[in-house]
């Protein structure tokens, strides 16, 4: 299993999650020339992805997903009323393409196999139509996804427990927040049940879930004005090594493309911090080398 995070935060986001001959991207929040690209620095044509999994309509997480999927054919699977949502809000030649668009619909807390994945989606806390978070596993291994939530229930909970790799919201720190630039309206939103997730409320996701096996975690999702990577990575992982977790790697999902987790590595080097590396020219040639 071989994920590659393409972007997150508020400007887009998009994952890759390869198994076998099966690759799917969750969510495409940046235009279809700029997915392009960050794919193929992944070391894979736009062409070969399988589906697109959309976790919820907003365009940081759907804006290139209708334009992407008609330009090579692939599907969109969600939710049939985020889809929906979706193509509604396609516009321009993107509207007419929405017509026409592949859709292949996935309810929430609904399981599905595409190819070499199983996936199975979950209910998560937001102000959209239908917002979920997804697991994709192999019979050996998994990751859950799981961004743009005001709190954590217990459908996510389970859905985290048995991910090897968690990519899970860490959006703002609660203080810098509430004392810094936003008007009061957007900070109730963030701060709501159906806004975003604070550094502190993944901490305690996180302690739920974590124990003494081998796991793996993204903080995605970070708000440029109310959190920094230090602070979030600070943050969370004194509160892993206080709970006795330290060999839990923490690494952040930045805006642009990120870090890089392979299953393959785990049996060729135990050493986890060879897990994570940015993408560069060397690591898509070693990605192309394995297909």
């Amino acid at each position: 299993m071989h994920v590659v995070s393409l972007g997150s935060g508020s400007s887009g986001n998009a994952l890759l999650v390869r198994a076998g001959r099966t690759a799917v991207l969750v969510d495409a929040g940046f235009g279809p020339r700029i997915l392009a690209g960050r794919l193929r620095q992944a070391g894979i044509p736009p062409g070969e992805i399988t589906a697109i999994l959309i976790t919820h309509e907003h365009a940081d997480h759907a804006c290139g997903a209708v334009a992407f999927a008609s330009r090579h054919r692939i599907p969109l699977v969600g939710d049939p009323r985020t889809v929906d949502a979706v193509c509604r809000q396609a516009s321009g030649a993107s509207a007419v393409l929405a017509s026409g668009c592949e859709r292949h619909e996935l309810a929430v807390g609904r399981a599905t196999k595409l190819g070499d994945l199983e996936i199975r989606s979950f209910p998560t806390s937001h102000d959209a139509v239908a917002p979920c978070g997804y697991v994709l596993a192999t019979g050996a291994w998994s990751v859950c996804f799981a961004t743009d939530t005001g709190e954590v229930g217990t459908a996510m909970t389970e859905a985290m427990r048995d991910a090897h790799l968690l990519v899970i919201e860490s959006n703002h720190d609660t203080d810098r927040l509430v004392k810094g630039p936003y008007p009061w309206p957007l900070k109730r939103r963030i701060l709501s049940p159906t806004g975003h997730l604070s550094n502190q409320q993944t901490a305690r996701a996180l302690l739920d879930v974590l124990d003494d096996g081998p796991r793996w975690v993204w903080l995605a999702h970070l708000s440029r004005t109310n959190n920094t990577p230090d602070l979030a990575r600070a943050q969370i992982g004194e509160q892993l090594r206080q709970a006795g977790l330290r060999h839990v790697p923490v690494h952040i999902a930045p805006p642009d493309v990120g870090p890089v987790w392979d299953s393959a590595s785990l049996l060729e080097e135990p050493r986890q911090a060879q897990l994570f590396a940015p993408v560069t020219a060397s690591v898509a040639a070693s990605v192309a080398a394995r297909r």
